[in-house]
């Protein structure tokens, strides 16, 4: 046997059978003894935590830097002064580092910074803007670009004396922190008994942060568990109190306890330079003893044990793996005047090599011989320090190590909140970057298919100008209508059609959250798999979204966006839109997470009615961060381009007075147009002329209610309506004309005048809506009715009239849209006050009946008096679908049915060019029916950017119970077309032809509807 004073070897072989060939030998050997070690219960945690020291007071700067250089402590950790914030103050950092020094900071060492905050003066009346910029002003003065700089710890202060702002701002300091340098470690470190006081602070806390961190006190374990199993088990920082910080022994006690838990660091802040170099002395040679593949294992089972009076072996640390098969940190609590004797003993002989430290200071003690015992070895050391580190390694010919197997833990699934947090943090990245970007930008109004045409469209060229520092504005360069571009660059009320500005969009860090967020899965969208986030609004009494968000499940970046938007008090009742982002390089290749498209679906209201308007937005042409910017931004300035700046209240008229560009604060609340045109039909032999005036008041009397009024003479049409509530709208309407129409009646296609009959009629009604979901609304109405009946002079004298008087409307609606597709349902059921027969009572000549006298007459049974129909219902059913084709081409089609019960003269569909329903290519305001059924499609196109030309085909089965009871054929063709005009006009017109239908009633296949508009204000 071979010994020595410092080392002792003791050969295995000794232990083994005799009968063993020496080839099993030396395999089963190294098995049996790791067997041994394969029973005791490991940790995931490696090694004991790393160690960051703070400079001591009572160093300077350049002197704190010198002195980590000389410390020996692999990966070594040294943090700085701490810096106090006050949220509600302002700091002046400028010369508080020594930049140079920084720089010149040794390599290898880790500098982070410590930054101190606390309540402080932070009230109620401090707002976010407030808090954000006091804190992008101190972040923006620390060095967390210089290289050294590894990370920022965060110490928490108490009271919290407003805990909520104080958390929204702690949370904006982690994202400009982690915006200005994403690689840097971020750390909260709490005082004693906040993680249990302030659990849901530290939560959210965690997930903007790298660690967590608590204060040696009583009960640290427990908040160290905690935040294991609270807090997205993040990694822990143990800070020393001052006594623990002041010299080796505490030190090495909380080193030893924090091993084999969570707990990633202890930072200790000693009090002068000389209990610096102590710490750093004994943590240079405990991790270099401690390798960070040894693992922290339970003592019960170990095949070596440690006795010490006075001592129990559960406070001894046992750690195995590694080069070092066994290192044990015994608990002594010697001293120089107090020694003691530490016995080990091992239950196997083998052949070990073993040496005894004083980890305080590395140096070695001088340890007895090794004696062999009935079950192993034992040795024996006089200690004189608070601990002694035994180092037991196994010699054999290939230097296995007895333990080299670890159950790690595993890993722990992203939270919803953690994926925002993260995407959060990628954004502040990018908005740190980015400085500015002008985009070139194609917008697009799509608006419902009307009576009078398939739908308007307006389109606008624009130019985007972004600046980080600064508002968007947008300059509009070119203006279409249908598809024709304006010569004059007309500047159109996009304020009107914007949706009411979202203050609190989904993601955004914000004092009050508004928003409830689930992980509803993943989904791969272009390539790319992602998070799909759900949002809903946590609150109904303001402008909020709801709906999915898909996030890069590598980078985090916002991938797609799919919000709606309801309950808001303007004319927008809903917007549900898609967002669309792509990675956009820089001319120095860098790349920035931009929009490339917005399509979206609104529901305006208008007249009282809602109408459906599919918006597109495409981005290309991004420059981005020129230092052109604002050069090119004041060109635009100069132009007398219409432009718009986006405001906390939405979309703002830029105007240029005097030169200068001046912010329109409120948007244009009261719309005026001319409209003027002409109308000619299959019944008459001349067109009819008209002109008036259009007015929309967004803002009437300051209200907020809409008025709607179109005057032409005698004629006055005119909507009042106004939201209550988030999800209702009530709307009045009146329609006074002193223009009769004329309701003619037929038999075998020759019209019968002796019961030709004028009527003037005045409604008047209200209308209530309720937006049940994002894409349904039900619409609940009354109307009244008054009906004035009077004979032509064609008449027969002995024709019956109906009597003057009332009619009572109720109706109901609902309409449905879903990715472009509109369906609509209406029933209305009319009851008649005091209504009385009409008609001839005989078909004999005159004088007894009002027969014809013609000797071959047509059928004349519709001249009889019918029996009074005192009620009649009305209902109908349509859907539809247009579809856009590149800029300025668009194709659709539409089915509908109209039909109703107990109808008569005076209650049938008349259709025309400005009533519903329309016969598209049938002359208007002669055929009357009971039920029409009908389609069309339509396809239209630009021609030259001068003309847009839209083509349609009809085709209609439909009938009138008085003249037969088969369904007849209907079918046309019709162009629409539109072009600019003189003096700011814009000609709109309607051609269509009759192919099939009762042709010999019209004057003319042929009808033309001519429309003029001219916007006045």
């Amino acid at each position: 046997m071979k010994s020595s004073f410092r080392s002792a070897t003791l050969n295995l072989s000794d232990s083994m059978p005799r009968h063993c060939g020496w080839a099993i030998c030396r395999t089963v050997a190294p098995i049996l003894l790791l067997s041994v070690f394969l029973l005791l219960p490991l940790t995931a945690e490696a090694g004991v935590p790393r160690v960051a020291i703070s400079i001591p007071t009572d160093q300077s700067f350049a002197v704190g830097l010198k002195a980590a250089e000389q410390c020996e402590v692999p990966g070594k950790l040294m943090v700085l002064p701490p810096l106090s914030f006050d949220f509600a103050g302002s700091e002046n950092l400028a010369g508080l580092f020594d930049k140079q020094s920084l720089q010149s900071a040794p390599e290898g060492l880790e500098v982070w910074l410590h930054v101190v905050v606390e309540d402080g003066s932070l009230a109620s009346k401090e707002s976010e803007q407030e808090i954000t910029e006091r804190v992008d002003a101190f972040v923006k003065s620390l060095p967390l670009s210089a290289t050294p700089v590894r990370g920022v710890v965060v110490e928490i202060k108490e009271p919290l004396r407003a805990p909520d702002l104080f958390a929204f701002a702690l949370v904006h300091l982690a994202l400009a922190i982690k915006g200005n340098n994403a690689g840097l470690q971020l750390a909260f470190v709490f005082p004693p008994g906040f993680v249990g006081s302030h659990g849901d602070l530290v939560k959210r806390l965690a997930t903007y942060s790298d660690l967590l961190g608590t204060t040696t006190a009583e009960g640290w374990r427990q908040d160290a568990a905690w935040i294991a199993e609270q807090a997205l088990n993040k990694p822990v920082i143990l800070k020393l109190d001052a006594r623990a910080s002041a010299t080796t022994a505490p030190f090495l006690t909380a080193m030893l306890a924090a091993s084999g838990l969570s707990v990633e660091m202890v930072w200790a802040e000693p009090a002068d330079a000389e209990a610096a170099a102590a710490l750093c002395g004994s943590s240079s040679f405990l991790s270099r003893s401690i390798t960070r593949n040894m693992f922290a294992t339970d003592s019960a089972a170990s095949p070596f044990n440690v006795a010490v009076d006075g001592v129990r072996n559960n406070e001894h640390r046992w750690f195995v793996g590694g080069s070092s098969d066994v290192v044990i940190v015994a608990r002594v609590n010697a001293s120089s005047e107090s020694p003691k004797t530490v016995r080990l003993q091992g239950v196997k002989s083998g052949l070990f090599e073993i040496k005894w430290y004083d980890p305080a200071t590395g140096a070695e003690l001088p340890a007895g011989e090794v004696t062999k015992t009935d079950k192993g070895f034992a040795q024996t050391c006089a200690c004189t320090s608070e601990y002694a580190l035994i180092s037991i390694h196994r010699q054999s010919e290939a230097d296995q190590t007895l333990y080299n197997t670890v159950e790690v833990k595993s890993g722990v699934e992203l939270s919803v909140e953690e994926i925002i947090a993260r995407w959060q943090q990628n954004r502040e990245v990018q908005k740190q970057k980015l400085n500015n970007y002008m985009a070139s930008t194609f917008l697009s109004l799509h608006f419902e298919t009307t009576t009078l045409e398939p739908g308007f469209d307006f389109s606008m060229q624009l130019k985007q100008f972004f600046s980080r520092d600064g508002p968007t504005e947008l300059a509009q360069k070119e203006f279409y209508i249908n598809g024709v571009k304006f010569g004059k660059n007309h500047e159109f009320p996009l304020p009107q059609i914007e949706p009411e500005k979202v203050m609190t969009p989904p993601l955004e860090l914000k004092l009050n959250e508004r928003y409830d967020y689930k992980l509803l899965g993943t989904e791969q969208v272009n390539g790319t798999m992602c998070f799909v986030v759900g949002v809903e609004p946590k609150v109904q009494d303001e402008a909020l979204y709801s709906g999915k968000i898909w996030i890069d499940g590598t980078t985090f970046r916002e991938v797609k966006q799919y919000l709606s938007q309801r309950g808001i008090n303007s004319n927008v009742l809903v917007t549900v839109e898609t967002q669309n982002y792509e990675l956009v390089l820089d001319d120095k290749g860098k790349q920035y997470n931009l929009l490339r498209s917005i399509s979206a679906q609104q529901v305006l209201n208008a007249a009282g009615r809602d109408f459906v308007l599919q918006r597109t937005m495409q981005f290309s042409d991004y420059v981005i961060n020129t230092p052109n910017f604002s050069a090119a931004l004041a060109a635009e300035h100069n132009s007398d381009d219409p432009m718009f700046r986006d405001t906390d209240q939405g979309l703002r008229s830029l105007r240029k007075k005097s030169g200068e560009r001046v912010l329109v604060e409120s948007s244009a609340k009261r719309i005026e147009s001319l409209v003027a045109g002409l109308m000619y039909g299959g019944t008459f032999n001349f067109p009819i002329p008209f002109l008036g005036t259009s007015t929309v008041n967004f803002d009437f009397h300051h209200t907020g209610a809409q008025l709607s009024t179109f005057f032409a003479g005698p004629i006055l049409i005119s909507d009042l309506s106004k939201q209550f509530r988030p999800k209702f709208r009530l709307a009045l309407d009146l329609a006074l004309s002193a223009l009769p129409g004329e309701n003619r009646i037929y038999g075998n296609n020759t019209e019968l005048k002796q019961g030709e009959v004028w009527i003037w009629e005045q409604t008047t009604g209200v209308r209530a809506s309720w937006q049940a979901t994002t894409h349904l609304s039900v619409t609940a109405s009354n109307y009244f009715t008054f009906d004035n009946f009077l004979r032509s002079s064609e008449a027969d004298k002995e024709y019956e009239l109906p009597r003057n008087g009332f009619s009572v409307l109720p109706g109901l609606e609902i309409k449905y849209n879903l990715n472009g597709y509109v369906f609509g349902a209406q029933a209305t059921r009319g009851e008649r006050i005091g209504w009385r027969p009409f008609g001839c009572a005989s078909l004999t000549q005159l004088p007894a009946g009002c027969g014809s006298s013609s000797p071959n007459p047509p059928p004349e049974n519709a001249l009889l008096v019918q029996r009074p129909q005192n009620a009649f219902t009305l209902y109908n059913a349509d859907l539809r679908k247009d579809y856009f084709i590149r800029k300025f081409t668009k194709g659709g089609w539409d089915l509908s049915y109209w039909g109703g019960d107990q109808l008569d003269r005076f209650s049938r569909y008349f259709p025309s060019f400005i009533s519903s329903p329309r016969l598209h290519g049938i002359p208007p305001g002669t055929d009357s029916f009971d039920a029409i059924a009908m389609a069309n499609v339509h396809y239209g196109f630009n021609v030259m950017d001068l003309v847009k030309v839209d083509g349609m085909y009809a085709y209609a089965r439909a009938r009138n119970l008085d003249e037969s009871l088969r369904f007849r054929k209907f079918d046309g063709l019709e162009v629409n077309f539109n072009t600019p005009g003189p003096l700011g006009t814009l000609l709109q017109g309607t051609v269509s032809y009759a192919l099939d239908g009762n042709t010999p009633r019209y004057n003319s296949r042929w009808a033309v509807y001519i429309l003029v508009f001219k916007p006045l204000h």
